[in-house]
């Protein structure tokens, strides 16, 4: 197993890869991974598609529950809120157990180097849904593509005042995502969705 060491990204090969599929790192940025409380390559595995169906799972769930809402059904709703939340967790534990979390400096940068990566993969996305005719897919991935870039520079700032003591708000846009820093704007400028359509993120 390999290990990004741009953005701590966990790579299942027996050569070193010559390209990170998170970030896009050459191999220079690839170290041998050993973890010293987990013995054995299939745990290891194991526990890497583990993270990944936990957290899939998660997010299917939401999106459960979000159209149980819609449909009427509140406790189904609650049911599969639940189920999420409890995914959540072992997809938590699952990548505690990997040991690919750092120091928060550390990953600050590889969100970062992540966020980058994946801004710079939806230029190809938009083209081909437009080529497609999925014009309604291309808007999304362009407001996605355009949120990914906001951030990046969230990221970047943060590593700047990383011993600040004070905090900031957040406003989580429900419609696109775009994350705005302190009051909740009137509008979103990547969507134009209302005010009311943004949360607060405690």
């Amino acid at each position: 197993m390999w290990l990004c060491t741009h953005c701590r990204h966990l790579e299942i090969a027996d050569q070193k890869p010559q390209r990170c599929a998170i970030c896009g790192a050459g191999p220079d940025k690839f170290v041998e991974y050993t973890n010293s409380k987990i013995r054995g390559t299939k745990t290891l595995k194991n526990l890497q598609e583990g993270f990944v169906a936990e957290s899939k799972a998660n997010i299917r769930d939401l999106a459960f529950a979000f159209k149980a809402d819609q449909e009427g059904f509140p406790a189904i709703a609650g049911l599969f809120r639940a189920v999420a939340e409890s995914e959540a967790v072992h997809a938590f534990h699952h990548l505690r157990l990997l040991g690919v979390v750092a120091d928060t400096q550390e990953n600050l940068q590889a969100a970062f180097e992540r966020e980058n990566f994946a801004r710079d993969a939806y230029p190809e996305m938009i083209k081909d849904a437009s080529e497609e005719g999925n014009t309604a897919v291309a808007t999304v991935f362009g407001y996605h593509r355009d949120v990914e870039k906001g951030h990046a520079k969230l990221y970047e700032k943060a590593l700047d005042r990383l011993m600040d003591p004070e905090g900031v708000d957040y406003y989580v846009c429900n419609v696109c995502g775009y994350i705005h820093v302190g009051m909740a704007p009137d509008e979103c400028p990547i969507c134009g969705a209302p005010r009311d359509k943004f949360r607060k993120v405690d």
